[in-house]
């Protein structure tokens, strides 16, 4: 009977060591410092500076142009460049973190899976860890390997395009007949009356 106790302590031991085993692999990484320190981050900083400046250039010329002499036009070519340069930088900002970040996940998902971690969580949520799951060094080596097109614009779906021809077509082109005239809204009182 003893030998029998004993070997059930074994069994139960021998299961909880497994139990362990089975407990989920977490990594971290720091998704500021991959975009900060890696190439294709660099790289994408640097163009979005030039663009910038370029930009910028625009804008200072017309300014100087209505310095120069006051008038309707360069007022109005200053604020069209003022505008260009808003409206640009804050789309090719969005469309170059949009890359940055397709890459960046894809990258991630490629280590996760060979390596069979079941969690990648950002390391600026997470309030203690392990250094050694910190995988931030390997993801700005992988990412390093890899060349991002800065010059490349989204792909549109057929549908949004289609929408835009669409959108694009003056309403005189469609016939009148495809709009209902609107009837006046009748006040709630009316409405219930028989």
């Amino acid at each position: 009977m003893k030998k029998f106790c004993t070997f059930l302590l074994l069994v139960a031991v021998a299961s909880l060591l497994a139990a362990c085993n089975n407990s989920p692999k977490i990594a971290v990484v720091d998704g500021a410092k991959v975009f900060r320190e890696s190439k294709p981050g660099q790289d994408a900083m640097a163009y979005l500076r030039t663009k910038s400046t370029e930009l910028q250039a625009e804008a200072k010329a017309a300014q100087e142009k209505v310095q120069a002499k006051q008038s309707q036009e360069n007022a109005a070519a200053f604020q069209e460049a003022i505008t260009r340069y808003q409206t640009t930088m804050g789309s090719e900002q969005q469309r170059v973190v949009g890359l940055l970040q397709e890459n960046f996940n894809k990258i991630l998902e490629k280590y996760r899976k060979d390596n069979k971690v079941d969690v990648v969580l950002a390391k600026d949520v997470v309030l203690s860890f392990e250094e050694s799951s910190d995988i931030t060094n390997k993801v700005i080596e992988e990412f390093n390997k890899t060349t991002i097109d800065l010059n490349a614009k989204p792909a549109v779906a057929a549908g949004a395009d289609a929408a835009k021809l669409d959108a694009a077509k003056p309403d005189a082109a469609k016939p009148a007949a495809a709009k209902p005239a609107a009837e006046p809204a009748k006040p709630a009182a009316e409405a219930k009356k028989p």
